[in-house]
């Protein structure tokens, strides 16, 4: 038999030379594992700590001053808004930077999705058509209760953060309706009139057969984007005997013509601008250049159009009787009807928001009336909550 001590001092049990020379390399391999992973959590931690003490700061909520608040359903209001906003997580990858998650959500919003529910045509008094999405009904709701949901630039009932919407609104109690402006979501134009920041003219329209279909529901109003522009003005324009019980703006233009020349700002915010106008050329302009009324636009200052500005002003100002973008703009603008605003209303903006821009805000004007709560998170860029 063979001993320890021979078997260690046999030839065969010596390591070869190109094991010896393996050996370091082994070790800085180690080494280097070690130090990568050191600096891997180092770095998670400096992360995180960011995020901690600065992404996840506290959403800033503007009120008017709690002394002139006479009514105690606002002061209620108040503690709901700040207890909701204890809430936010935003997401640590898609929310990181403004642009990225604008071109996120741009990104899902033309993804498609299920739709769910029954859809309705609706004509209204000049010929032209709309539709309405209705999700399903809520269960076991003694109340019924209707939320009104208005899409942003091209969006409609079957975008996929609509529908998810809808599906919120269920688990709420409410039923989701969202409203197919004139000429999108698949809609024929029979009127020389398209879905534009001026749609908000057809919502009482709208809200009568909501209100023939359903009798004593009651009525809210949910918007996004121009959506929430449109329900802002609406709101304005109907002060106290508006119909809607209450209202959510999301990521809501409150000063059309400040938004327009944010747009124009910069390189990155004419970038955005084009991108802008190009979908509304893939989806909206289709309606238009198979009607009746193309004969009444230049197809070709529509499709050289290279801003917002530019497309309204040969498309929308052209069909809806606008001398040009300024009046345009100024004839829809929330901006001057928000203190008339009479319901409690919620308004969601982010300070990354490079659509919208922070600056356009009229944040001292949002704080003079006691109905409205306005909420401006760190991130969430134009409709990028990712959380």
């Amino acid at each position: 038999s063979i001993g320890p001590s021979a078997l260690l001092a046999s030839p065969s049990a010596s390591p070869s030379p190109s094991v010896l020379g393996a050996m370091p390399l082994t070790k800085d391999m180690a080494r280097g594992a070690v130090a990568g992973a050191g600096t891997s959590m180092v770095t998670g931690l400096l992360l995180l700590h960011r995020y901690l003490s600065q992404e996840l700061k506290k959403p800033l909520l503007l009120h008017a001053p709690m002394q002139d608040r006479d009514e105690m359903e606002d002061r209620h209001l108040l503690q709901e808004v700040k207890l909701l906003l204890r809430d936010y997580w935003p997401h640590p990858v898609l929310e990181f930077s403004g642009y990225t998650s604008t071109f996120w959500s741009g990104f899902w919003a033309v993804l498609p999705a299920a739709s769910v529910g029954e859809v309705e045509e609706l004509t209204l008094q000049d010929g032209g058509i709309v539709s309405l999405h209705w999700g399903e009904s809520p269960l076991n709701h003694s109340q019924e209760r209707i939320a009104l949901v208005l899409p942003g630039l091209n969006n409609d009932s079957r975008t996929s953060f609509v529908q998810d919407t809808m599906k919120h609104l269920q688990s709420g109690g409410f039923q989701g309706v969202t409203l197919n402006y004139r000429g999108t979501g698949g809609l024929e134009l029979k009127s020389p009139r398209v879905g534009a920041a001026d749609a908000w003219m057809d919502f009482n329209e709208v809200l009568d057969h909501i209100q023939a279909k359903r009798p004593g529901a009651l009525l809210f109003g949910m918007g996004f984007s121009m959506g929430a522009g449109m329900l802002l003005r609406y709101l304005g324009v109907e002060g106290q005997r508006c119909r809607l019980r209450a209202a959510v703006a999301i990521a809501a233009p409150v000063d059309f013509p400040a938004v327009a020349k944010h747009l124009e700002s910069s390189m990155k915010k004419r970038f955005i601008n084009f991108l802008m106008v190009s979908g509304v050329k893939m989806f909206m302009m289709r309606s238009i250049f198979t009607s009746p009324f193309a004969h009444l636009l230049s197809k070709k200052d529509v499709l050289t159009a290279m801003s917002l500005r530019g497309l309204e002003e040969a498309s929308i100002c052209k069909l809806h009787g606008y001398a040009d973008a300024e009046e345009y703009y100024a004839s829809n603008s929330p901006r001057p009807f928000l203190q008339a605003i009479a319901v409690p209303t919620l308004v969601v903006n982010a300070q990354d928001d490079p659509v919208i821009g922070i600056s356009t805000l009229p944040t001292e004007e949002l704080t003079k009336n006691p109905r409205l709560y306005t909420v401006i998170t760190r991130r969430a860029c134009h409709i990028g909550w990712g959380s």
